[in-house]
């Protein structure tokens, strides 16, 4: 007669219940064992008035259980991957996917996920942009799920996260909804915006970032700045930061990583001071009364004006890397002391045609930028 056992715990279950009533796993209905075979041995011996048979072991039924007892665990592992298969679950997954540094596992999570597989397009949606652990979201917390309907049909539901990038928690809701190949996370990403690099090339988590704004997962994000001949090296970490557009009202995440102020690089003070001193001593070569480029120059009232200019106090310039004005520029503006001092003198004719000649000191100030080139710091006076 066929009986109904459950092999977790050994409880009796009657054969109209798929689950037992005592630790509620899933049973395995088996029917009685097959009479065991004979084992091979010396034949029966017989003595007189009686019979002795050596009796079958025991072996065989503890083997065909403890196979019943596997059968019955995988089933419900079986069980217990489908109940789990939830948009909960999916979020979970997302995140332990990310914890691990596996990309590709986090985008197969992605409702068309297919757009940001172009690594050329998307460089920090990769698994090099995940490489190091600070980067990686980690000690996740998954909340309980709230449905919502959604105005094209169907239904999507909101769930609460929680996790750890870099010194910081973060909260964010993931959209979960219920795609033709399963549950998928609606627009999951965060959007990294860049600002005040200044010309610098950018890299985050070690990755050359292609523009000033990139999609990125979830997590933290060093954001480098790097050095040139002209500014030293600037370094920020961003983590997401839930924010609303201001039109719709939606709920978006961002991760801005602005700048501070840079710093000249090492030497950069010098080599823009030695440029503006040849600048100006080739100004001073100059027979012109208003030489091109220069910070100086007369408005002679006649003609054939020739000049000689001499200067006799050179300033010290410095660069003003707080202007506004140049905040987003690969330029810095160059400011001085104030102690910019020039001789002059000329000969013209006046509109008599009379030939004069004069004579004269004046001060002036240095306005002008200077750009990192390929080829090293370039200023530019005017």
């Amino acid at each position: 007669m066929e009986s109904v056992l459950c092999f977790h715990c050994g409880g009796d279950v009657p054969t109209d219940q798929q689950w037992c009533g005592y630790c509620a796993a899933p049973v395995v209905a088996v029917g009685p064992p097959a009479p065991a075979a004979p084992l091979p041995g010396p034949a029966p011996t017989r003595t007189s008035g009686s019979s002795s048979v050596r009796p079958p072991r025991a072996a065989p039924i503890i083997a065909t259980a403890a196979v019943l007892i596997l059968v019955a665990a995988v089933v419900a592992l079986g069980v217990a991957r489908f109940a789990g298969d939830s948009p909960e679950s999916v979020a979970g997954d997302y995140l332990d996917a990310l914890a691990d540094g596996d990309a590709g596992a986090a985008l197969d999570l992605v409702a068309g996920a297919g757009t940001f597989r172009d690594a050329q397009r998307y460089p920090l949606l990769t698994g090099a942009a995940l490489a190091e652990d600070r980067y990686r979201p980690r000690d996740a917390h998954v909340g309980d799920a709230t449905e919502s309907d959604l105005m094209t049909g169907g239904k999507a539901w909101q769930i609460p996260v929680t996790y750890r990038a870099a010194d910081r928690t973060v909260s964010q809701d993931l959209t979960v909804v219920d795609a033709t190949e399963g549950y998928r996370l609606q627009s999951p990403l965060v959007l990294l915006g860049v600002d005040g690099e200044r010309g610098r090339a950018v890299t985050v988590n070690g990755v050359a970032l292609g523009s000033r704004d990139a999609y990125v997962f979830p997590g933290a994000y060093e954001v480098v700045a790097t050095g040139n001949r002209l500014l030293a090296e600037s370094r920020v970490t961003a983590v997401p930061q839930r924010a609303q557009v201001p039109v719709t009202g939606q709920t978006v995440y961002l991760a801005g990583a602005r700048f501070d102020l840079p710093r000249l690089a090492a030497g950069a003070q010098e080599d823009i001071q030695g440029q503006v001193r040849t600048a100006l001593d080739r100004c001073a070569g100059s027979a012109l009364a208003q030489p091109a480029g220069c910070p100086f120059g007369l408005n002679i009232p006649g003609t054939g004006a020739t000049v000689r200019w001499t200067i006799t106090g050179y300033p010290a310039v410095s660069v003003r890397s707080d202007s506004t004005f140049w905040f987003n520029s690969s330029s810095v503006q160059l400011a001085d002391d104030g102690a910019g001092k020039v001789h002059w003198s000329v000969g013209y004719t006046d509109y008599r045609g009379t030939a004069k000649s004069e004579s004269g000191d004046s001060a002036f100030r240095i306005n002008g930028s200077a750009q990192a080139t390929p080829n090293g710091i370039q200023i530019s006076l005017v």
